[in-house]
């Protein structure tokens, strides 16, 4: 039965950040980043990365339209410090990219950046 872990929320304009600790089928488990709008489209998937043991990857826009990134298939070697990476410097643009112009444009990056520094603690405490 997957079962998922209490989240860490980061809200900025127009999003929602949730990191959680994610057990799913077939043993796998791992840190989510799951990144949603809020709003008028409140819960709409932006992006998704699932930081999995045995197959870390990532989604840009909606699942299932989007395809999967495979973690490991690209040469990432740490999944999390990764997304975090990516969250930190990358966000607009990976928005942007999802089919969110509207959003990408209001994201203060320094924030988001600040924001999950802050959180970095407890994020590494949930793995």
């Amino acid at each position: 039965m997957p079962t998922k872990s209490e989240p860490i929320i980061i809200e900025a304009a127009g999003m929602r950040i949730w990191v959680d600790y994610r057990k799913g089928i077939g043993g796998d488990e791992g840190l989510t980043f799951d990144v949603t709008t809020v709003g008028d489209k409140d819960g709409d998937r932006i992006l998704r990365f699932d930081c999995f043991s045995k197959t870390p990857h990532y989604h840009v826009g909606s699942a299932p339209k989007s395809p999967v990134h495979d973690m490991i298939a690209e040469g990432i070697a740490d999944p999390v410090r990764w997304t975090l990476e990516q969250l930190k410097t990358r966000l607009p643009s990976m928005v942007a990219e999802a089919g969110y112009d509207d959003i990408a444009k209001t994201i203060d990056q320094a924030a988001i950046a600040q924001s999950l520094t802050r959180a970095e603690p407890d994020i590494f405490a949930k793995m």
